[in-house]
């Protein structure tokens, strides 16, 4: 049986569609439906309740830091106070058991790494901290975690709780909330600007509802949050992540740090080098329906002479482009120049090959908001 999130009984009274998503009953929209909501949040703010997400505390030593990096490919030693690194944990093949957000954050005095992750690899992420961290503390279980997501959401949540006048995309800190001590972060998975709340259960409601005093803002469900990480590009993982997919072949070198590739205790490291010098065998891109036919998950993709090149891993309907997108690998093999189809409902369907992101990523970067 689904799990219940703290806040269910609050969003089945305002109109929330709830459906077993990563072993937990979570809302997929409200009254005003997905695509309402994906729109308040591009062009406003919406708050999505991912309480169903892992969170963990892991203080930080010497002991604990070499065991982390087998599986973590950051030189942990090394990360700045107060800032977020978006990275994985690595199986012994370089594949991405689950992709993360780990920080480096005081509380009272003593330092923590703070690990978020999903909610589907808790079992799988769980046991490597706890053989890495034995007295690993696991946040999720007094903490929920919020979202607030878009171009209003730093004047939404200032309202309530007094921000940092410089932060900035990937900054943390612990903020005060009714006398009570909250992680925020400048983050999401949405594209645009905003930031993650880990607040106590007890609070969680109270604190839901200040938010929502901004007419302005609206409830959002997982529903739009996954249609607006698409228009972004950003993966998901089982879908364009898993443990058969690296970083690199999943287009995300960027978040390996390269000099951890020499070092022989990071799973899966000679895999990753190579890959990074000689390229994987297959690439990850965007594509755009030419005609009204919806792309989905799983569907095959073709080359013009009907040989399967590859398939999709995401797709959806683009409320801002008003066309069905999709991300998909392709095998290197693949003329880039040549047409692309699509398999959908037993014809092939052409479809137009694109850069990722679909929309531009509006994150705060040192003082403006840019990707």
């Amino acid at each position: 049986m689904p799990l219940d999130i703290p806040l269910k009984n609050f969003h089945e009274a305002n109109g929330a569609k709830l459906v077993p998503f990563a072993g937990f009953n979570m809302p997929i929209n409200y009254k005003s439906g997905i695509i309402n909501e994906h729109k308040n949040v591009r062009n406003h703010s919406g708050i999505f309740d991912v309480s169903h997400m892992g969170q963990v505390l892991i203080e930080t030593n010497n002991l604990h830091i070499n065991n982390l990096e087998k599986y973590i490919p950051l030189k942990l030693n090394n990360l700045r106070k107060n800032k977020s690194n978006y990275t994985f944990l690595l199986n012994e093949n370089g594949g991405v058991i689950d992709d993360l957000i780990v920080s480096l954050i005081d509380i009272k005095s003593k330092s923590f790494l703070y690990i978020v992750y999903n909610a589907s690899r808790k079992n799988e992420d769980e046991k490597i901290f706890f053989k890495c961290a034995p007295n690993a503390e696991i946040l999720h279980i007094k903490n929920c975690l919020f979202a607030i997501q878009g171009p209003e959401s730093v004047e939404v949540l200032k309202n309530i709780i007094e921000l940092p006048s410089d932060m900035n995309f990937l900054d943390i800190s612990i903020l005060e909330y009714k006398k009570n001590d909250i992680i925020v972060s400048r983050s999401g998975y949405t594209g645009e600007d905003g930031f993650e709340i880990s607040i106590s259960a007890e609070q969680a409601e109270v604190f839901v509802k200040d938010l929502l005093e901004n007419k302005n803002t609206m409830l959002c469900g997982l529903g739009s949050r996954d249609s607006l990480r698409l228009e972004a590009g950003l993966s998901l993982y089982g879908h364009e992540l898993n443990e058969n997919i690296t970083p690199i072949e999943a287009g995300l070198s960027w978040a390996l740090d390269k000099d951890r590739l020499n070092d022989t205790v990071l799973n899966g490291n000679k895999i990753l080098s190579d890959q990074l010098h000689n390229k994987p065998s297959n690439k990850k891109i965007g594509l755009i329906s030419v005609s009204r036919s919806m792309l989905r998950d799983g569907m095959i993709l073709f080359d013009s002479n009907k040989n399967n090149i590859g398939k999709i891993t995401s797709g959806c309907f683009s409320p801002n482009l008003n066309k069905s997108i999709a991300i998909g690998y392709v095998n290197l093999h693949f003329d880039e120049e040549k047409e692309i189809f699509c398999e959908i409902r037993n014809k092939m369907e052409l479809v137009k090959k694109t850069s990722l992101p679909f929309v531009k990523k509006n994150y705060k970067k040192n003082g403006s908001n840019n990707e």
